[in-house]
C-alpha cells in the first residue's frame, strides 16, 4: 500500500449513512457505482497503484473484484457527494486476493491482454500471481490483516486551507474504521507497506502517527517498500527492526 500525506481528524465524524441511501458526509462501504470516482482519485493521489500500472480496463475490473469480496473491504469518506478519500482492508488479505484473483481469472485475463503486451507490466504480474496464487513466502505473511491501499485527494489531505476550515482528518477516520472492524474479527496486528523515507517521507511519517512501527525493509512484488506493524491490542507494541521477538 502506499500511502500519500495525511493528517488527524475526530472520531465524532464517523457517519455511517446507508448505502443505498443519499451522501451527507462521512464513512460509508464503497459500491459499485463508485469505482469511477475512486479511479479517478486515485489517479491523483497514489498513481503507481497495481491497478494504475496495469492499465484503467483492468483497474476497474480490479476494484469490481475486491467489492465481491467478502473478506476485502473498500470505504469511502465523502462530503456530500464527493468522495474524498478511501480505505482498503482485510484481516487475512493473503487468502483474500487469492479468492478474488482466482474467481475472476478469465476477466482479470481479458482486461490484461494489450498490458501484457508489454514486457515490463507482464513481469510485474507474474511477481504477483507468484506472491497471491502461489504459497512462496512474502515479507510479514505471518501478520494477516492488512490496510491494503489508503488514497485521500490532495486537498484534503496535511495543512491545506481547506482541511482547517472544515476540521476534517480523513486518512484517520478512514484508519480508524479499518482498525474497528479488524479488532471485531480478532486481529491482534495490522500491517502496512509505505515507500521508503527518501521517497515518501511524508507518509512513513503519518504511519509512525498512528502508532505503527518499522518492522524493516522489504521487497514486495519486486518493489522496495517500508514494512509497517501496529498492535490492535491496548497497550501492546508491536516488535521494530533489529528487535528480538518474546
Amino acid at each position: 500500500m502506499i500511502l500519500r500525506r495525511f493528517v488527524t481528524i475526530s472520531e465524532s465524524l464517523l457517519i455511517e449513512p446507508d448505502e443505498h441511501s443519499p451522501v451527507h458526509g462521512g464513512v460509508r462501504p464503497l459500491v459499485v457505482a463508485d469505482i469511477p470516482a475512486l479511479l479517478a482519485l486515485a489517479r491523483d493521489a497514489i498513481p503507481d497503484t497495481m491497478a494504475a500500472r496495469l492499465g484503467s480496463r483492468f483497474a476497474y475490473r480490479y476494484h469490481q473484484a475486491l467489492l465481491e469480496e467478502p473478506d476485502l473491504h473498500l470505504d469511502g469518506y465523502f462530503d456530500g457527494e464527493t468522495l474524498l478519500g478511501f480505505i482498503v482492508y482485510s484481516h487475512n488479505v493473503r487468502e483474500a486476493l487469492r479468492s478474488a484473483f482466482r474467481r475472476h481469472a478469465f476477466t482479470f485475463g481479458s482486461a490484461l491482454c494489450l498490458s501484457l503486451l508489454h514486457p515490463a507490466r507482464l513481469a510485474f504480474v507474474l511477481r504477483i500471481a507468484g506472491s497471491v496464487l502461489g504459497r512462496l513466502p512474502e515479507p510479514g505473511m505471518e501478520i494477516r490483516a492488512e490496510l491494503l491501499t489508503i488514497a485521500v485527494r490532495p486537498h484534503a489531505r496535511g495543512r491545506s486551507d481547506w482541511r482547517r476550515s472544515r476540521g476534517l482528518n480523513v486518512p484517520h477516520a478512514l484508519i480508524e474504521r479499518a482498525f474497528t472492524y479488524l479488532r471485531g474479527r480478532g486481529a491482534t496486528e495490522a500491517k502496512v507497506f509505505c515507500k521508503p523515507e527518501a521517497v515518501d517521507p511524508a507518509a512513513n511519517g503519518f504511519v509512525r502517527k498512528e502508532g505503527f512501527v518499522l518492522r524493516g525493509h522489504v521487497v514486495r512484488w519486486g518493489i522496495t517498500t517500508n514494512l509497517y506493524v501496529k498492535s490492535l491490542v491496548d497497550g501492546a507494541r508491536p516488535t521494530s527492526a533489529g528487535e528480538a521477538s518474546p
